[in-house]
Parts: C-alpha cells; structure tokens; sequence
C-alpha cells in the first residue's frame, strides 16, 4: 500500500495503469488512495504539536511569518510498524489572507498554483527545478470517502493521481550534481468532514480545502516496464542522483477573524511536512541545516517563491 515514507516504493507496488504489467497483487486504486490520504491527514492532524517552541521566518515577499518544526519519525505513517531507518521530518505553516493583493493570494490562486499542474508549476517558481516529465497517470476520481478514525470521515473529491520525474539542478554544476526524483502525487479536493459523537450522532462541517501528496518510487530493471525504466535514464542528465523525498501538504480556507465591521477577508491556511534525502556525498547535517542553506530553510523560502511567482502571473 501507498506508505508515505522516505524508502522509495517500487512501480510493482503501484495501481493497475495500462503502461504497468498485469499482476493480481496490485493493489486496488481507490483503496490505494484511501490509505494514501488516510495517511496524510493522520501526519497533517498531530503536525501542530511539532510547532511547540520554534521560531516564526519572513519569507519576502510574502507578508505571512512561516513557523518551523521538525521532528524524528520512527514508525510508519499512522501505524504502529517500525520503519526501518528514523526519518527527519520538517515542517512547516503560515496564514494567509485570502485575496488578490500584493504579499499574498486568493483561494482561487491557491488552487491554481499548488494543486492544479503541481510539479509544472513548481518548476515555474522553484529556481533549481530543471525539468518535470510526466511520466504516469491515472483517470481522476471523482467521489472518494476517507475514514480518519472510527469517528471522522472525510469527502474527497477531484482525485488526481500521476508519477513524476523531477530534476534539481544546483550552482556550481560542476561541484553539486543534479538530483533526479521520481514522485508519486495525489491531490484532492475536500469540502467537508463527517464527525460522529460518542452518542452515534453524526455532525457534518463545512470544511474547504485540499491536500497532496508525494510519495517516492524507485525503478529498477526488474521491477519497472523496460520501455519505462529506459525512458526514465534516457531523461536524467549526465552525473544525475537518484534521491527522494516525500511530503504531505494541506491548505485550507478559515473564517474570517473577528471585526467590528465584519469586513475581513477568510484566512488561507497552508501546512507542509516533508522529509528527504539528496544522496551523494552530501552530510545529513549538511542537508538539515537551517545556516548551510539545507531543508528547513528551503521549505520557508518556497513560501516566498510561491507568493512572488503568483503575484508576477497576477500582473501579466
């Protein structure tokens, strides 16, 4: 099943897909994405205490302050299983106002530029992406009902299901070489959330959001169609390392504050969580530092990136 963990899956793990090989143990796609977001919304529910005590970022031109938190993950993603090396997760969140205005960006921008063409735009914002093929998808699901636990059911809709391959390239080329992931992404769409009290009634809330996820693969010559696994090395550059990472990513509409005049706008909250590995001969405390430019710092500035490249589309 689809485990959002740092060890990469293999494409034999994933849904029936007409550029797949036929296999009985492949895994049902609408159960597959069941797990998969059950998964996430488990990480995006206990997130907020990895927040106790950290420090709030600017992220220019972004006028939202980004909290940063980190943790060391041990276990597989809502489940008891131990995996087999720990993982260290960063984290992120920041508020925004919901409109078109400049240090900011409406619901609707939101919408466009992290869930609809996820990695194409990335690739806009994000200086060291250097190219996006797709290389899998799936058809859309439209209706897709996740329980959280016993008690909290959510609505999917809109279910967008592709397997990507993105390459980083980094300044100077000639010491830092390009990294190449293959990512499996799911995003959905939500609006609302069914919660049944311990008496059996059921409460349903208006909850509008949506969440992706990116889960690494690996292809091997076994394990992958030929024609796809040659597609795969013909498309990374030369010196090219083959790393991973995985995230989950939610953003959501809340209520306007309060106001005498009643006249704020809604709030736009965005959490990101995410744990990664660049191989090579890169330290892990090189990758994790805030002052050598590694993960966490990153993870802040895409704020900024994403804010300035919706505001520069807006202008246009």
């Amino acid at each position: 099943m689809a485990d959002i963990r740092l060890q990469p899956h293999l494409f034999t793990s994933l849904p029936a897909h007409p550029s797949l090989p036929e296999s009985d143990s492949r895994p049902q796609l609408e159960l597959f994405l069941q797990e998969a977001l059950r998964q996430a919304i488990y990480f995006l529910i206990n997130v907020p205490s990895r927040f106790q005590g950290s420090k709030q970022h600017s992220s220019p031109p972004s006028g939202a302050k980004v909290q940063l938190g980190s943790w060391r993950n041990d276990s597989e993603a809502g489940s008891s299983n131990k995996i087999s090396k720990p993982e260290f997760w960063v984290c992120r969140r920041s508020e925004h106002v919901d409109a078109k205005t400049p240090g900011t960006a409406s619901w609707e921008e939101f919408q466009t530029g992290l869930r609809s063409n996820h990695a194409e735009n990335e690739m806009d914002y994000t200086p060291t992406v250097s190219a996006v093929e797709k290389l899998l998808e799936w058809p859309r699901s439209e209706i897709l009902e996740v329980d959280e636990s016993s008690r909290v059911k959510y609505f999917f809709k809109d279910v967008d299901v592709e397997v990507n391959l993105i390459t980083h390239s980094f300044k100077p080329d000639a010491l830092i070489a390009p990294r190449s992931f293959i990512s499996l992404t799911i995003s959905a769409m939500y609006d609302h959330v069914e919660e049944i009290s311990a008496q059996g009634d059921r409460n349903n809330e208006t909850m509008t959001g949506f969440v992706t996820v990116q889960i690494p693969l690996q292809s091997t010559p076994t394990s992958t169609p030929p024609d796809l696994h040659q597609r795969i090395i013909s498309a990374v550059p030369k010196r090219a390392i083959f790393a991973n990472y995985a995230s989950v990513e939610r953003v959501m509409v809340l209520p306007p504050l309060p106001s005498p005049t009643g006249t704020n706008p809604d709030r736009i909250h965005w959490t990101m969580a995410t744990t990664s590995d660049a191989g090579g001969l890169i330290p892990k405390w090189v990758q994790r530092s805030w002052t050598l430019g590694g993960v966490p710092r990153a993870v802040v500035d895409d704020v900024g990136l994403f804010i300035g490249w919706t505001m520069r589309r807006r202008s246009t």
